[in-house]
């Protein structure tokens, strides 16, 4: 950690250069450290992917991007890179140029190691290689606070059941507003039933709505399965569902609507909105320099300003994310002819702060009813708006001036509030119009009250990070008694891609296909099915045991046909060729979220 001092001013105090450098510096060390200790984050953020390009000639091109040093700086590289690499082994890095952040790519030599603590990895380029080697050299670095992650429980007395006691299945919705397929991870809360020698839960079909659970309990093959109709779940399940939300993506930023008045958009401007996902551009930034006797002008100070602002948009774009994070709700009652705001804080898709510090009555659209109906017409339906938060660009805001030397005056500060905008749904800028509130209109009245089903939460979480192994490529091996008996299947999973500094807590989901055709000559089908658990783990790998108990269970739910009893690990199928088995036909792999506080 370094040391910095506040900076102090004082009427008629001489402005030395050494001042102005003061200025930045505290923010500059301050954010390294903030990145370095608090995120834990070293590599790629976004984009810097390496190309290499045959014709017309031999070239390598860095794509734009962000990266973070392992002392915490960020480096930005705002355009298309190309590099001519020579006739030697070439390791591709991004430096800082001078003092940062903007940065370029570089190639070094096969006798040229990169600076642990200055440079990023981008891979490495062989005198006859076709592509740029990435695997184990390019640190793809972790961004905590985007993480999406939810818990969850299935309870005894709510869930909607099918299938029977031994084996049954059940739906679980999610909150609409994850961004994308999760990692679901579920697990028993409390003990299996006594009369179970195994539980397994599978995890099937997830996608950003639902997944649903397949919990299968086995017996002694001695007893008889239970295969009548399942009314209550016999067991408490917690789930974990993690997301992984991808930073903004760089490209242009799509124009703010300016007018206040609801009227529909034109086509060339509906055009330009980014509908899905948003995009912005990188900004062009360097630390200011200053020197004795310079004579300053107003760009110079206005620099500073920038590069301040610029360096801390480009931290919240990359290491949080966008949304609302805390305050800003909107209330209103049916009736009223207006909303009113609450103070609170948020970001965009840039970054940028959107700090509303006071609360604000808002009076809502100034229309009767629908396009079609008419001010009296009893059918007129309300018409819909959006309002929404954003940034104030600068010949929006409102400007403070002062008076200068001689008969000269001008701006000296800009109001930092940002703008409050009522907007129909599709001129809705995702990413850049932050949403507070879904209201509906009639005769210059809400009809409601405001809906806030459409806002963004801004997600703080721990560090946490999620990987599956693919099927067909992951190695199991067995797990034998004393007596050579096989007990289960043992896998080691490489976690490097979790970026990991310590040695995380893991949860674990088994993959794959569980039912099988019994071995010649039984006829037949059986299910091979375990619960996995750690055996052991280090900062970048885990070793997964899978036991496999010996019994009876019940055939999958399926309303079309009548339950069966099946054999659970029968003794036929637990021999040498199993992991063949499993990492073949069954396609079994694991997948696991590892949560590091």
């Amino acid at each position: 950690m370094t040391a910095v001092d506040r900076i102090a001013f004082e009427q008629g105090q001489p402005l030395r250069s050494a001042d102005l450098a003061a200025l930045f510096g505290p923010l500059d060390l301050s954010l390294a450290d903030h990145v370095r200790s608090a995120h834990h984050c070293q590599g790629v953020l976004i984009g810097l992917e390496p190309a290499l390009q045959t014709t017309p000639r031999r070239t390598l091109s860095v794509t734009p991007g962000i990266a973070a040093t392992a002392d915490g700086d960020l480096l930005v590289l705002t355009e298309p890179h190309t590099l001519v690499p020579g006739d030697a082994v070439v390791t591709v890095v991004l430096r800082a140029i001078g003092t940062g952040p903007r940065a370029r790519p570089w190639l070094l030599g096969p006798h040229t190691a990169a600076e642990p603590g200055t440079d990023v990895v981008l891979g490495r380029l062989a005198p006859d290689a076709t592509t740029v080697e990435t695997t184990g050299l390019r640190t793809i670095a972790l961004r905590p606070g985007t993480t999406q992650l939810l818990t969850g429980r299935l309870s005894q007395a709510t869930a909607q059941l099918s299938g029977t006691q031994l084996c049954w299945s059940a739906t679980v919705s999610l909150p609409s507003d994850l961004a994308a397929t999760p990692t679901v991870i579920a697990s028993l809360d409390g003990p299996p039933p006594l009369t179970t020698i195994s539980t397994t839960i599978a995890v099937q079909a997830p996608d950003s709505a639902s997944f649903t659970l397949l919990v299968r309990h086995g017996r002694p093959a001695d007893q008889n399965p239970v295969l009548s109709q399942v009314t209550k779940a016999t067991v408490d399940i917690v789930w974990t569902a993690v997301v992984d939300v991808p930073p903004v993506a760089i490209g242009p930023a799509p124009l703010a609507t300016r007018t206040t008045e609801t009227m529909a958009l034109p086509d060339e401007r509906a055009e330009t909105l980014n509908v899905d996902e948003p995009t912005a551009p990188l900004p062009s930034v360097s630390r200011p320099a200053f020197f004795e006797h310079q004579v300053l002008a107003a760009a110079d100070l206005m620099e500073l300003v920038h590069a301040e602002r610029a360096l801390r948009e480009l931290h919240h774009r990359t290491l949080h994310g966008w949304g609302i994070s805390r305050g800003i709700e909107v209330s209103g009652e049916a009736g009223s002819p207006s909303v009113t705001v609450m103070p609170g804080y948020a970001l965009d898709a840039v970054g940028r702060e959107l700090l509303l510090t006071r609360q604000v009555k808002l009076d809502v659209p100034a229309v009767t009813g629908d396009l079609e109906g008419q001010p009296d017409d009893p059918e007129s339906h309300p018409q819909e708006f959006r309002l929404i938060l954003r940034w104030t660009e600068d010949d929006e805001a409102t400007v403070h001036t002062r008076d200068g030397a001689g008969a000269s005056f001008g701006a000296v500060r800009l109001d930092n509030d940002p703008t409050l905008q009522w907007l129909p749904k599709e001129a809705v800028r995702n990413g850049f119009d932050l949403e507070l509130a879904t209201v509906h209109v009639r005769d210059c009245t809400l009809t409601a009250s405001p809906d806030p089903s459409s806002r963004r939460p801004l997600r703080i979480s721990p560090h946490v990070a999620a990987g599956v192994t693919t099927p067909g490529r992951t190695e199991w091996t067995l797990v034998k008694t004393d007596g050579g008996s096989v007990m289960g299947l043992r896998t080691e999973i490489d976690t490097r891609s979790g970026g990991f500094t310590g040695s995380p807590t893991y949860l674990l989901r088994l993959e794959g296909r569980r039912d099988t055709p019994l071995p010649p000559p039984e006829e037949g089908d059986a299910v091979l099915d375990g619960t996995p658990y750690v055996e052991s783990s280090a900062t970048n790998s885990l070793v997964v045991v899978i036991p496999l108990h010996s019994g009876v269970t019940a055939s999958d739910p399926d309303p079309a046909n009548p339950a069966t009893s099946v054999q659970l690990n029968p003794a036929s199928l637990l021999n040498d060729d199993l992991p063949a088995l499993v990492g073949g036909s069954l396609g079994w792999n694991v997948a696991w979220v590892g949560v590091e506080s």
